[in-house]
């Protein structure tokens, strides 16, 4: 018998988990693109794409080439990290903390992974981010010029104006990584035209971030994320000592600049002062004033247990305890210390902290690894949210713990020799 002839077409069941695995890529796909606008439909369509994706076909070799991938091991880590975090506090305090969101975060990588599995729906994903986060910075313009009415809450809160989904600082975050994209792309690009389109919209998404939401947050992360795209820039001229001065040279005309703009300047120099100054005189709760307090207030829970922290989650119940001991605390009460290092020193301790930071460090060699266009992106990525954790707990957002995760999971493939294993490997890597 003709050994053509002795293939048998496809099962109808077969069929189907083919069909159902192309699914759960869309799902993945849209699920990115939910993230930074909206938190059910980003767990509806993560649910989805895990249902398809142990229903799809190809279960196991899928899984088994996900669990290969350098960011999915990362992150597993990571979750070795906070399950035992939990059961530490689980013996300790018997407050046992494995239904915590953030832990099981760290699954969505190899979720992410177990579907798209080649460059071209990465890129999807990728390009359905931006055109989300595009779609939020064109709502802000229109809000600005009235011709989309602003939303309730900012006739309360002035800093709420322009903010279409979420409030400015997960606004502000999801449009700097739009305007990094946006010059990964531009830059790399070899038709002018599209060279010139995406760079045009790299600066009205800055002009956004800068003049219209005017985050604290936003100002404090676009020093480095500059500092790293001016270095690439002169870096492609110049080597050695000459990048470094020029780079620097560059930096400093536009910290200039931008310190020249109005709402820079009154956000980062006249109201910080003005709250700092309230909260040191007067204990006012302002914005500042509540960050200090918490930084303060924090650092005897770390001298307490500074090795392995105290568990996962074991933050704000201790810190309440304490606040119970001094008269007029309850301005201050908040749920994390709006600092990434501080919240992990409580909780993991010097020891969770050390392998925060070695597994940082192992994504940027990663990242380094890529070539452009997705180097850029995702090295802006990581850039944005190291910087924005220093005044900022992300970890314990739901937006930005799940913006920063899906997209980490939408590396490139083909970095590593094993990586190629059963799938496309990818031709821009």
């Amino acid at each position: 018998m003709n050994h053509l002839s002795a293939v048998r077409p496809p099962s109808l069941l077969q069929a189907f988990r083919t069909r159902l695995l192309t699914v759960g890529q869309w799902c993945a796909v849209l699920s990115v693109f939910a993230a930074p606008i909206n938190k059910p439909a980003t767990n509806i369509l993560l649910g989805l794409s895990l249902l398809c994706s142990l229903a799809g076909a190809e279960l196991l070799p899928r899984w088994r080439a996900a669990l290969r991938e350098p960011v999915v091991i990362g992150f597993l880590v990571w979750f070795g990290v906070l399950f035992a975090s939990a059961l530490h506090a689980w013996i300790s305090r018997g407050d046992p903390a494995f239904r915590d969101a953030a832990m099981w975060g760290c699954i969505y990588p190899a979720l992410i992974a177990s579907l798209l599995r080649d460059s071209r729906w990465r890129w999807r994903a990728l390009a359905a981010f931006a055109v989300a986060a595009g779609l939020v910075v064109v709502i802000s313009y229109l809000m600005q010029f009235g011709l989309v009415p602003q939303r309730a809450i900012a006739e309360v809160h002035s800093s709420m104006r322009n903010t279409v989904f979420k409030e400015y600082t997960q606004q502000g975050l999801a449009s700097l990584i739009l305007m990094s994209m946006l010059v990964a792309v531009g830059l790399n690009s070899t038709d002018r035209r599209w060279r010139i389109a995406a760079l045009a919209g790299a600066a009205l998404v800055l002009l956004n971030v800068v003049v219209l939401i005017q985050s604290r947050t936003t100002y404090i992360v676009l020093l480095p994320l500059l500092g790293y795209w001016i270095y690439r820039l002169v870096a492609h001229r110049f080597n050695g000592w000459r990048t470094l001065l020029i780079s620097g040279g560059l930096v400093i005309l536009i910290i200039g600049t931008l310190w020249s703009t109005p709402s820079i300047r009154e956000r980062m120099l006249s109201s910080v002062t003005e709250e700092v100054d309230g909260y040191l005189i007067a204990r006012e709760a302002t914005s500042s004033g509540i960050r200090l307090w918490l930084w303060q207030q924090t650092l005897p829970i770390i001298a307490d247990a500074p090795v392995l922290g105290h568990g996962l989650n074991q933050w704000e119940p201790l810190y309440l305890e304490q606040m119970r001991d001094i008269p007029g605390s309850a301005p201050f009460i908040t749920g994390h210390p709006h600092q990434e290092a501080l919240l992990i020193l409580a909780e993991e301790g010097a020891a969770g902290l050390l392998i925060f930071a070695v597994l940082l460090c192992c994504f940027a060699g990663h990242v380094n690894k890529l070539r452009d266009p997705q180097k850029g992106i995702f090295a802006s990525i990581l850039i944005i949210y190291v910087a924005a954790g220093l005044a900022n707990g992300l970890w314990s957002n739901f937006t930005h713990r799940h913006v920063f995760v899906l997209l980490m999971a939408c590396v490139p493939l083909g970095s590593f020799p094993w990586q190629g294993i059963g799938r496309e490997r990818d031709p821009t890597s």
